[in-house]
């Protein structure tokens, strides 16, 4: 019965409708709904493949000219990106209406390694797979998570290497930055 509707959903989209009501401050009542919503949502997450996601084939950054993108490259083992996904959640949140796109390249050989991650951080944001590399090496890094802020002019013009809580303003304030420029 739930098949066709779930079938054009991915798993990351489910979460977030299921915590459109979790918002701190909240009445307690609507903390019980989102409690209540993400379990049931986790548990068709469970049930359905994250199938959703693209390949590094399928992702065609000049399809975003004019948006600004975070390309976060990340792992199953980065225990920083188990702390950026959140931030990215926000971000995403905060900054898509304005044209802020996130998408998270994951480089795990292992896609199984990869799912799991993902049921644990219920991403809203784009996620494709790039086992092989061919994201990844078209950019020089090193550490792990490496994000790459891509202006609305398609040109690289940040790069964070690592994830750090502490910098967060300043990820955001490189994301305004480029937010802020006119579309070429």
């Amino acid at each position: 019965m739930f098949a066709p509707l779930l079938a054009n959903f991915e798993y990351g989209h489910l979460l977030a409708m299921a915590g459109a009501m979790c918002a701190p401050g909240k009445l307690p009542i609507m903390n019980l709904r989102c409690v209540t919503k993400r379990i049931v949502f986790a548990l068709f997450g469970l049930l359905m493949p994250l199938g959703g996601a693209a390949t590094a084939a399928d992702l065609d950054l000049s399809a975003y000219r004019g948006k600004v993108v975070y390309l976060d490259f990340w792992a199953s083992w980065c225990t920083p990106c188990r702390l950026s996904f959140p931030w990215m959640n926000e971000i995403q949140q905060s900054y898509g209406r304005s044209g802020l796109v996130v998408i998270g390249v994951n480089v795990d050989h292992d896609r199984a390694l990869a799912d799991e991650f993902l049921r644990a951080s219920s991403p809203d944001f784009k996620i494709v797979y790039d086992p092989n590399g061919a994201i990844a090496s078209q950019y020089n890094f090193r550490d792990m998570p490496t994000s790459v802020l891509i202006g609305r002019d398609g040109k690289v013009h940040f790069t964070h290497d690592g994830f750090f809580p502490a910098k967060e303003s300043a990820y955001a304030a490189d994301i305004l930055t480029l937010l802020n420029q006119k579309a070429p």
